[in-house]
């Protein structure tokens, strides 16, 4: 019963990764790459031992990320509680190569 639950749990979790996926990129092309990012960063980690859906999370960050072209300007307008998730992704791909 556990497992089906975290089947839905996981379908749920997807189906959220792609709705965001699709703000992010609407938002891309409005040319609001740092409202994005901002996006991408709401909800994330997703709170799963699924690798489908932190690969899927991982995706959809990494497009927001690479769309930014300005960095200084990403800092100065990005909240800083976005500092901390933004940081876990540069550590995670970067260091641990989880995603």
């Amino acid at each position: 019963m556990a497992e089906f639950a975290e089947a839905d749990n996981t379908e749920a979790i997807i189906t959220r990764i792609e709705h965001k996926s699709r703000k992010i990129e609407s938002l891309l092309k409005q040319y609001k790459p740092v409202e994005a990012l901002k996006t991408a960063l709401e909800g994330s980690p997703p709170k799963t031992k699924d690798e489908r859906c932190k690969s899927a999370n991982w995706i959809v960050v990494h497009r927001a990320i690479m769309a930014i072209k300005d960095v200084d300007n990403l800092f100065s307008s990005l909240d800083p509680e976005y500092y901390d998730i933004l940081m876990k992704f540069a550590w995670e791909y970067l260091v641990l190569r989880i995603y």
